[in-house]
């Protein structure tokens, strides 16, 4: 069985020293209550600035945007570095050079942390800036002027992004435009050498005449097909017999097809009489025509030399004209690029020319003065003395059952000495 406790025991211990925690208690109350109409009051003063966002958020070209930049979305603030940057050294030891004549007891820096608070307020864009002093003039003097110098000094740090970027992109656009001017002057230059039309007309003469020579070559090629036809027909007819009429006349369009190959107007054949093509034998006709093979395949040669002549000079071209396609391109793509880049860069500086006389007034401002505040801060005397009294209550309370505790045990050693 668990053993209960006795709670009579603890309250005739307070009823046996209820007077001595009664006056215990009333005694710290009334000491705090003293000591706060003793202590000089304390007046606070807070000044509200506010971190506005950015207006406009310009992107002429979205292929130059800021790394903090999400899709689609706003950089916010850095609201948490504000309150840290209000009570820095740097700011606060121009307020207090600034604060001439200076109060009472506000001799160094150290001085000056101890009355001054800075803290977000429940919209971390408000920051609230608090000072506490005896007098609550100084003390609203204090607070604005403070808020003055923080609004000056945030906007320095947080609103010159704007001009250094303008610098850049200003920095940048002129050495753009300083090589987009080199590119443009390089294919100027080589405009006035290029030699690509009079390349281009020389091969198209040579491959002209490639094409001629070869179709030369093709028609002579038949013609002599039609000769050797012609040769082995007649060869297979009896060599005493004299040459027909038909013979002759093809071995003459032959003759004549051969130098209609070469003419630049073609030659025509009018018959009058057949008597004047009927003398010629069959062998003299046979002679003949290997006559005119042999004119012919000499041609054939001559042709197929000059295609040999023909062709590294057509190469020899081709290989020019594709070392200027090769230049030119070079150059065109740089003066491309250059332009290119020096149009996203005009751009870039017209935006940040824009966001820059927008930040011209400062992302942070004055949100709200801080007027002499009527009533002091502290001491709060009520609420001083009610803390005092259970305090004092509950070192009473804690004393009384010490002391009976000492007390018991002095009674049982003292009982188990006289036995």
């Amino acid at each position: 069985m668990e053993e209960e406790i006795d709670l009579r025991a603890y309250v005739l211990v307070l009823l046996k020293y209820w007077k001595w925690i009664l006056g215990t208690t009333v005694a710290a109350a009334v000491v705090a209550l003293v000591v706060s109409f003793l202590l000089p009051p304390t007046y606070e003063a807070t000044a509200l600035v506010a971190v506005t966002k950015p207006r406009y958020v310009m992107q002429f070209d979205p292929r130059i945007a800021p790394v903090e930049s999400v899709s689609n979305a706003v950089i916010q603030p850095a609201y948490k570095a504000y309150p840290e940057l209000a009570t820095g050294d740097e700011v606060l030891q121009e307020l207090l050079a600034r604060l001439n004549p200076r109060p009472e007891k506000l001799e160094t820096l150290r001085d000056l942390q101890e009355i001054v608070e800075a803290k977000s307020g429940a919209d971390p864009s408000v920051i609230r800036l608090t000072v506490r002093y005896r007098d609550p003039e100084v003390a609203a003097h204090i607070a604005n002027l403070w808020a003055e110098i923080f609004v000056r000094r945030a906007n320095e740090i947080y609103g010159t992004e704007a001009q250094s970027q303008l610098q850049f992109y200003q920095q940048q656009l002129e050495r753009a435009r300083a090589e987009l001017t080199a590119a443009e002057e390089a294919l100027v230059e080589f405009q006035a050498r290029n030699r690509e039309s009079v390349l281009q007309n020389q091969l198209n003469s040579y491959r002209q005449m490639q094409a001629d020579y070869l179709a030369d070559q093709r028609q002579i090629t038949y013609i002599i097909q039609d000769i050797q036809g012609l040769r082995e027909q007649l060869s297979r007819q009896p060599a005493d017999r004299p040459a027909t009429l038909a013979d002759q006349l093809t071995a003459l369009f032959l003759q004549i097809k051969a130098f209609n190959a070469q003419a630049s107007a073609p030659i025509q054949l009018q018959v009058d009489s057949a008597a004047t093509l009927s003398e010629k034998s069959l062998p003299e006709q046979i002679a003949f025509l290997d006559d005119l093979a042999q004119v012919l395949e000499a041609k054939s040669a001559e042709i197929e030399a000059r295609l040999a002549e023909l062709e590294p000079r057509i190469l020899a071209l081709q290989e020019q004209l594709q070392e200027i396609y090769t230049e030119a391109d070079r150059l065109t793509r740089a003066r491309d690029v250059a332009r290119e880049t020096y149009m996203t860069l005009a751009r870039k500086v017209e935006e940040a020319r824009i966001a820059a006389e927008d930040a011209s007034t400062g992302e942070v401002r004055l949100a709200s003065q801080a007027a002499p505040p009527e009533k002091p801060a502290s001491p709060r005397k009520l609420l001083n003395t009610a803390v005092a009294g259970v305090l004092g209550l509950m070192l009473a309370v804690f004393g009384a059952f010490v002391t009976e505790w000492w007390r018991s045990g002095m009674a049982q050693e003292s009982g188990g000495a006289g036995e």
